[in-house]
């Protein structure tokens, strides 16, 4: 992704950077041939100028270069952390300085910012703590046996508030609710709940719902009856 000339949009005082990341790449390009990904194989269209992969490969790097990343996050998993301190107690730990270019620019190649954008946003937080760090704490702590790290893990992935709706979670709440208007999930695990029953069972049926499995795995359920037939077992042995 890296320009062999320095793009027109980009500023006069900004052109030291690509010399610098050339100075760099050129050495170690031969060495890194054969993991070059084709330019054809990368789909931008559709991405949000704040999601593009150069932005995130730039995040990345500042984590590498600080050190300690696993550090961090272990000590912010021991931490008691309120619910509503969740989000901005891990921003705290995966935000990084502001970066000369990078927090001025969408891309490479893109114009300089009227006014600087964090690397690191709570959309793009919420989505690495829900699929990326606290199931890597959960798949830890299960291989090391440690119960009391799987309930601290869970704990604040079911407390976790909601991320930012979209198009699949709309979808998949009009199949499953019809024409009634659910509330919003209430946090981000639900709308995981929601999305992966988009993956598998809307995915694999068409736009009428047929030949969806879902009812019938719904009805299948302990403790879910038709409708009409009354569900006698104790409160505390019914399953939702």
């Amino acid at each position: 992704m890296l320009p062999t000339e320095v793009p027109p949009r980009v500023a006069s005082r900004e052109t030291a950077y690509f010399r610098q990341v050339w100075d760099h790449w050129w050495r170690e390009r031969d060495t890194f041939q054969d993991l070059i990904l084709p330019r054809s194989l990368w789909r931008f269209h559709g991405l949000r100028p704040a999601n593009q992969p150069q932005r995130r490969l730039a995040l990345a790097a500042h984590w590498l270069v600080a050190g300690g990343l696993s550090d961090r996050l272990e000590q912010w998993l021991t931490e008691p952390v309120p619910d509503r301190s969740l989000v901005t107690s891990l921003l705290r730990v995966l935000q990084v300085e502001r970066d000369a270019f990078w927090s001025w620019h969408w891309g490479l190649g893109s114009p300089r910012l009227a006014k600087p954008q964090p690397l690191l946003g709570e959309q793009r937080l919420t989505d690495l703590a829900m699929n990326v760090v606290l199931p890597w704490f959960w798949m830890r702590s299960a291989a090391g046996g440690s119960a009391v790290m799987q309930r601290r893990v869970a704990e604040r992935y079911f407390a976790w508030p909601r991320g930012e709706d979209n198009a699949v979670l709309r979808l998949t709440r009009q199949r499953l609710f019809g024409g009634a208007v659910p509330r919003l999930p209430r946090t981000a695990a639900i709308q995981q709940g929601l999305l992966q029953i988009a993956r598998d069972f809307c995915d694999h049926a068409n736009a009428l719902c047929d030949p969806c499995q879902f009812p019938a795995l719904v009805l299948g359920m302990p403790g879910t009856l038709p409708d009409g037939q009354a569900d006698d077992a104790p409160a505390g042995q019914r399953q939702s």
